[in-house]
């Protein structure tokens, strides 16, 4: 089947893992779940390869949330390329780590791993896992559990290392002090600004002067670059037919497929588990048996389940709900424990039973009985899917078919569109930073600037806008950015000029006062001179919000006066243009003392992670410095 159709397992439960798992920081923040079983290399490291498709896919995912980020402020070509280059350097980082735990011969239990998934909110039902919601959850993803806790430990086991290094850090005392004096620092000082719209001289903009300022910065009077395309789409639900199919076949389709209209018999159950690592001699086994016969003990005499289980359980996704389990069916637990708490009746508590996590004491709370829905109830579900399966039927052998097509023909669509009985459309111009509609979706606008479509003048490959949906584009027209007649932007060239030239101007203004002021002139006749009043700032730390930021880390990077008499001075330009003229005053060291012993505790937390994290970052560089990493730059 078509490779677009068949790498669809991925999505939100790649996200799952990646904020609940693994490493604090962005190195995790890429797909674990996408095959790579594309022919193209993206980078090979230490000789394992990671897929130009793997690669795509990372990048296409980030590059759609900064989309939804910036909106219509996102620049492809200024993007792209930082964005690539992110997603390779994550994926290489990635590679390395699973590598160097192999090597290292990290190992996760079982039971860890079972346990984290439990812990999973995306698989819990009124903050319980739920069995059953799993399995569908895993479903929907295209994944088996098998294959998804193969990978969850995978990734678990990579994490060991770095989360040991940044676990292992501490901060002494004397490094807290050090850090308090600086973080809580006051500075006193005073400052004005002098506006650039009071420097604005519109004499210095005549046509000679517009003239050469637009032939020097040609590059910002551009029109966008702009590409139309024409394309055919693909989509199941175009396909869906009103025709219904006759009452005997639904009738058939329903007594075939009993089963797919019946609930199967569900059970609740809450357990006790007494965990044993794996490889656990046979004292650890004897202990753990022992623990549990005494919890049976206690329940056999009228002790609370659940109190028991909250004090005693090792399963930490359930322990804290008195061991419940929520409703669960056959296929969904560990055959042993799933045969004991399918023989026991409502209210029943087990013996202990051993299973590969440890000894498991079950209670059962509740039973559903299988059911059968009657046809009359479920005739629409059957039509619906019917009509439905007919639709993806047809849809994948067209989408097959399309995709040869696409091959064969490459510099033509219209014989595609009409071999297959599909509407050759035509799409409005748009910018690299994307258009309305589909040609908003980064795939599409990547494929339509992609060199296969803008230079060669070949058909896409079949783009996936949705499930079930694909599309294949194929260049129409192509507006290359232009330059702009000056007649055209004269009005914007002038003003772009005016604010430039007071920009000069009030920067040589400031200059020119903190040189007075440093060779003794007094505060009041330089400002008096200007027209502008000091502010008094007084005292502030780091993050004051009442003064202009850029002022404020300005204020921070200079050194301590040397007496009150000698202050500091120095200048900044601001965002706006405008210019900056500070005198620093004094400075305040913070007090360690001071500092309640709750709060300084918190500030150790955050200076070991902060630590931990560089600790992390390094021992990353070490392995890439000793890695053979080749990156086929030409291909991504």
């Amino acid at each position: 089947m078509l490779s677009f159709i068949r790498d669809r397992a991925q999505g939100w439960i790649a996200w799952v893992i990646v904020g609940l798992l693994i490493i604090p920081f962005a190195l995790w923040g890429v797909n674990e779940y996408v095959g790579n079983g594309g022919k193209l290399v993206a980078a090979t490291v230490n000789g394992a390869e990671i897929g130009q498709r793997e690669f795509q896919q990372v990048f296409y995912d980030q590059r759609s949330r900064m989309q939804q980020m910036l909106g219509g402020q996102y620049d492809a070509q200024l993007f792209d390329p930082q964005i690539k280059q992110r997603v390779i350097n994550e994926l290489i980082d990635r590679e390395l780590l699973l590598q160097n735990a192999d090597d290292m011969g990290f190992r996760v239990s079982d039971q860890t791993v079972a346990a984290t998934i439990r812990s999973i909110d995306a698989f819990r039902e009124d903050g319980v896992f739920s069995a059953s919601l799993y399995q569908q959850q895993l479903q929907t993803e295209g994944q088996s559990p098998t294959a998804f806790e193969r990978r969850v430990k995978r990734i678990m086991t990579a994490g060991q290392l770095p989360d040991g290094l940044a676990n292992s850090v501490f901060v002494t005392d004397a490094e807290l002090d050090a850090v308090i004096r600086l973080e809580q620092q006051q500075r006193d000082f005073a400052y004005f600004v002098l506006n650039a719209a009071g420097f604005q001289d519109e004499s210095l903009a005549d046509d000679a002067a517009i003239k050469s300022y637009y032939q020097q910065h040609a590059d910002r009077f551009l029109t966008a670059e702009k590409v139309r395309v024409e394309y055919v789409e693909l989509s199941v639900a175009a396909l869906k037919s009103d025709e219904e199919p006759g009452e005997e076949e639904l009738r058939e389709f329903y007594d075939t497929n009993q089963g797919q209209f019946s609930v199967a018999e569900e059970r609740q159950a809450s357990h006790i588990l007494i965990q044993l690592e794996e490889g656990a001699d046979e004292a650890a086994v004897m202990a753990a048996r022992e623990k549990a016969e005494s919890l049976v003990a206690k329940l056999d005499v009228g002790e609370s389940f659940e109190s028991l289980a909250k004090e005693n359980s090792d399963d930490p996704g359930s322990a804290d709900t008195g061991g419940d389990l929520g409703y669960f069916g056959r296929g969904s637990m560990e055959p042993d424990f799933e045969e004991v708490a399918f023989s026991l009746k409502q209210g029943e508590v087990s013996e202990p039973i051993l299973t590969s996590f440890g000894y498991h004491i079950i209670k059962v709370t509740g039973i559903r009985e299988k059911e059968s829905k009657p046809f009359v109830d479920v005739r629409d579900e059957i039509l619906a899917q019917f009509q439905n399966d007919a639709a993806e039927r047809q849809y994948f052998e067209l989408a097959e078919k399309l995709t040869n097509l696409a091959y064969e023909i490459p510099d033509s669509l219209s014989e595609t569109a009409d071999e297959l009985g599909l509407e050759l459309k035509q799409s409005p111009f748009f910018e690299r930073r994307g258009g309305t509609g589909v040609f908003a979706n980064p795939r599409i606008v990547a494929a339509a600037y992609g060199d296969d479509v803008l230079k060669q003048g070949f058909n896409s490959e079949p783009l996936e806008v949705g499930e079930n949906h694909v599309l294949v584009l194929r260049l129409l027209n192509h507006q290359k950015a232009d330059q702009r007649p000056l007649s055209e932007v004269q009005s914007q060239v002038k003003q772009l000029l005016i604010q430039e030239k007071a920009r000069e101007a009030v920067k040589m203004a400031g200059e020119k006062a903190l040189q007075q002021l440093e060779v003794g002139e007094s505060a009041e006749t330089v400002s008096k001179a200007l027209s502008v009043d000091w502010t008094e700032a007084g005292a502030v730390t780091r993050d004051a919000k009442d003064h202009d930021i850029q002022v404020i880390k300005q204020v921070f990077r200079l050194t301590r006066p040397l007496s009150s008499d000698s202050p500091r001075y120095s200048g900044v330009v601001l965002n706006s243009g405008d210019y900056a003229v500070i005198r620093l005053n004094k400075v305040v060291d913070g007090d360690p003392a001071a500092m309640e012993v709750a709060e300084r505790e918190t500030l150790k937390r955050r200076l070991a992670g902060e630590q931990g994290a560089n600790a992390q970052l390094h021992f990353i560089s070490r392995l890439k410095a000793d890695a053979k990493i080749i990156v086929q730059n030409d291909d991504l």
